[in-house]
């Protein structure tokens, strides 16, 4: 094994990047070099015994350690021969089909160095289609270990760990190419607890060679699934060295029955909200056909007073249009009279008038001898 790289540095970041040679491993190291600490060593680790890795202008100035051994290295192999060569503080892995943002070592190191009492931080993963697009999938796992001896929750990538959990014996199990970081995060389980960053700061690229996910999750349990016999294998490690009391723990977490309780008691719980909302849904039903009635009912009145309203409306100017006739017939009729006041027959027949009067009353009253006159 041939290794070239720098002098150790107690606050050096290295991560160790497993690499085939693929296309995506320039993605992969220009993360690294867009990250905002910039006391980051590049392990590159040639796992395909190529020696012909093609990585130039893709680190930036971040230092490179080059390790390769001219054959091809399974994946613990891999991962083994870079812990070999980092030099940094603190590790991380990251490999060639995944990426990182530029902010993912810097929290992840504020984390660590902030709280003494936990040796690995890992961050939120997004995963992603094979072109790098986001899908609808977030490994946001809190830490729990009991979780862990189950399942593989933490992507490789996602953490940031203190090499000193290396000196306490921790590393890659080279028995196993399926789950390798599944073992070796119980291995580093065995002597921290892990701290959570729920921030998503790494990407998680579906379809690699190290893809774990199945579309029927049954398949995981079959003894005839390669995915089946690796989770027997890490189980027939593990569970000789683990104690009747977290076994306990872990059977009491896939005991589904305090689960299925609680669960039926929500259900419960939302049946009586439904149908106490179903009630009083019904009641405004009724409280909204009443006041819909009652619209329609002053409608109509508002209908029959508009139209009583117009009738009225109608009637009165007929009565003074009628008025007005009259007035015009009454100034006619006037206008007759005075004319014949006015005219000479009328003015000539007075004495004839008044000899008439004479005749009919022995004595006219003042009054009408004065109307008469005329």
């Amino acid at each position: 094994m041939s290794t070239e790289g720098p002098a150790e540095n107690h606050n050096q970041v290295s991560i160790i990047c497993r690499t085939l040679g693929r296309a995506e491993l320039q993605q992969a190291l220009q993360s690294i070099a867009a990250q905002s600490y910039s006391n980051i060593e590049i392990v590159l680790v040639d796992a395909a015994g190529s020696s012909s890795l093609d990585f130039a202008g893709a680190t930036g100035d971040r230092p490179v350690e080059l390790v390769t051994t001219g054959k091809p290295l399974s994946r613990s192999q891999a991962a083994n021969a870079g812990l070999d060569a980092a030099h940094g503080k603190y590790i991380q892995f990251l490999d060639d089909d995944d990426w990182i943002a530029p902010d993912h070592i810097s929290q992840l190191l504020a984390t660590l160095e902030g709280h003494n009492e936990f040796g690995a931080a890992y961050s939120s993963t997004q995963k992603t289609d094979a072109a790098g697009e986001s899908i609808d999938y977030v490994f946001r796992e809190d830490f729990d270990p009991i979780l862990l001896m189950r399942d593989n929750y933490i992507p490789i990538h996602s953490i940031l760990f203190d090499s000193a959990l290396l000196h306490k014996g921790c590393r890659f199990d080279e028995a196993f190419d399926i789950y390798e970081d599944w073992d070796f995060w119980i291995q580093l389980s065995q002597h921290t607890n892990f701290q959570h960053v729920d921030v998503i700061t790494a990407f998680y690229r579906e379809g690699g060679d190290s893809d774990t996910a199945v579309t029927d999750v049954r398949l995981r349990y079959q003894a005839d699934n390669d995915l089946g016999k690796a989770r027997a294998a890490i189980f027939e490690k593990w569970l000789p060295k683990w104690t009747g009391e977290k076994v306990n723990a872990l059977i009491g977490q896939l005991d589904q029955s305090v689960l299925l309780c609680e669960q039926d008691a929500q259900i419960h719980r939302e049946l009586k909200r439904n149908a106490e909302l179903q009630h009083e849904v019904n009641s405004r039903d009724m409280q909204i056909n009443e006041l819909d009635q009652q619209i329609a009912y002053t409608q109509s009145q508002l209908g029959q007073l508009q139209a009583h309203s117009e009738q009225q409306a109608q009637h009165i100017n007929e009565l003074k249009q009628h008025i007005n006739e009259l007035k015009q017939h009454i100034s006619e009729l006037e206008q007759r009279l005075n004319a014949i006041y006015d005219s000479v027959s009328w003015k000539l027949m007075g004495p004839v008038r008044r000899a008439g009067r004479v005749l009919l009353t022995d004595k006219p009253s003042d009054a009408d001898s004065s109307d008469l006159d005329r």
